[in-house]
């Protein structure tokens, strides 16, 4: 029973080892300034990158104390002056003054970004009609991050544009009939900003019917979300 005890005991420690690794090939933040980087090609040292600055993992296994990194995007904080530059490989030290550097980085949110993007109400711009028609469909874009204006916060943001198909209800002086139409959207994603998602979305109806009062007309939406 104790071997069997203490046989869990390392299986837990060694995936817990093993998952405080920086991965190969993913796209890291720095949380705080980071001195003493070595320049791979001479092995140079006494590189810095400051904080918030961005980095590629090239290589996370080939050195057992450093993980090999190539800065992407770099920042100067208001005590520190980065030396590193982008068209150039670094050893970044796994453990630095005793803490392991996955604990003073975080993954980058920059880059592609799609998914589902469900509309669940719209404002008509052109008679300021609320309507409950919803709009399902799917979302392209590009994650960033905005730098607050004389603050150090920056905000991940998706411009993003989207297509989908939407149940609208066309009344006439007769009866009402619900229709399938096409919704052509473009908008804006603030993402997880203190764990809620705020979005923005402009975009069109149409039916293919030009005697459709909202035909090709715009609406504006609000979404709001919490990641779970």
């Amino acid at each position: 029973m104790n071997k069997l005890v203490l046989v869990f005991i390392f299986v837990c420690i060694s995936q817990a080892v093993y998952a405080k690794e920086l991965e190969s090939l993913k796209t890291y933040r720095l949380e705080k300034s980071v001195h003493n980087l070595i320049r791979t090609r001479d092995n140079t040292g006494g590189f810095v990158a400051a904080r918030d600055s961005k980095f590629i993992v090239v290589d996370s296994e080939s050195d057992k104390d450093a993980y090999i990194v190539r800065f992407i995007v770099i920042y100067d904080s208001d005590d520190v002056k980065s030396t590193v530059r982008q068209d150039e490989e670094y050893k970044l030290a796994k453990v630095i003054g005793g803490t392991a550097v996955i604990n003073s980085v975080q993954p980058s949110l920059t880059g592609p970004v799609s998914g589902p993007l469900i509309v669940p109400f719209k404002y008509r711009t052109d008679d300021k009609s609320l309507s409950g028609e919803a709009a399902i469909g799917y979302y392209a874009g590009y994650r960033t991050e905005m730098t607050l204006l004389l603050t150090n916060i920056r905000i991940p943001m998706s411009p993003f544009i989207a297509g989908g198909l939407t149940q609208i209800n066309v009344s006439t002086t007769a009866d009402a009939d619900n229709k399938t139409g096409i919704t052509l959207a473009v908008g804006i994603l603030i993402n997880n900003w203190a764990d809620v998602n705020i979005g923005f979305v402009y975009g069109q109806d149409r039916i293919g019917d030009p005697s459709w009062e909202h035909e090709g007309n715009g609406w504006i939406s609000f979404m709001i979300g919490w990641d779970i």
